[in-house]
């Protein structure tokens, strides 16, 4: 992992993407899962209010979204340039303000080359091995145990017929149309990603999760962050 950002990772880009920004950071998110063996994934989450946009890059252990760590922010007045990055993990360097695609991109390699975030991203690659995961060198990562997912059989309510749901320490309920979302492997609810799936259920009323105090220390802190406005 001495190079967490390769030179070559944004020649897929071609000249007519739809966000540049956007797919700066959902390159990087497959290419961490290839440079660490498969071991530590990303994935991008879109957290804009428009006209202003926002995009967050999360990295967590492979098969361990719980442990997800918004590895930083990328924001825009208009969804162009210039933005500002923010790094929570780097005191120094917190925020960098980016003119440009190039100034982006440089800020970007540099935040990926700095100690601090090897040491967060090898931290990550070690909890992924302790839960069983084996890093190999295309990125074709093997886990010896799955996670617990469970859906139950269709019952009525007064939001329709819904399912209860457990996977991954989440509880809660899915309509009968997201079932059969899932179960055709609708564009809706599962997109690819390299070698892996992303897959985005939405819940009908209220979800439950089991956490850690770590965890609810960290969910505590992002909900008092999001209340004040950033």
């Amino acid at each position: 992992m001495e190079n967490l950002w390769p030179n070559d990772l944004l020649e897929e880009m071609s000249g007519a993407t739809p966000n540049a920004i956007e797919t700066i950071l959902e390159i990087q998110a497959i290419g961490l899962s290839t440079i660490t063996g498969g071991l530590v994934v990303g994935r991008v989450r879109d957290r804009s209010f428009r006209p202003a946009r926002a995009w967050s890059l999360y990295i967590e252990p492979v098969d361990q979204p719980s442990k997800a760590y918004e590895f930083l922010i990328i924001r825009s007045a208009d969804g162009g340039y210039p933005v500002v990055v923010e790094t929570y993990h780097l005191a120094d360097m917190r925020l960098k303000r980016c003119e440009s695609k190039a100034t982006l991109t440089k800020a970007l390699q540099k935040i990926f080359a700095e100690p601090s975030s090897k040491s967060l991203i090898r931290t990550l690659a070690e909890e992924a091995i302790a839960a069983g995961a084996v890093a190999r060198p295309e990125g074709d990562t093997k886990v010896q145990s799955a996670r617990p997912i469970e859906i139950g059989p269709l019952f009525n309510t007064t939001d329709g017929q819904v399912s209860s749901v457990s996977m991954f320490g989440i509880s809660g309920h899915i309509s009968d149309t997201t079932l059969e979302n899932l179960r055709d492997r609708n564009k809706r609810v599962v997109e690819p990603l390299n070698e892996s799936f992303v897959v985005t259920i939405p819940f009908v009323g209220t979800v439950k999760a089991t956490v850690s105090k770590e965890e609810l220390d960290v969910l505590v802190a992002q909900a008092t962050r999001s209340l004040k406005g950033y």
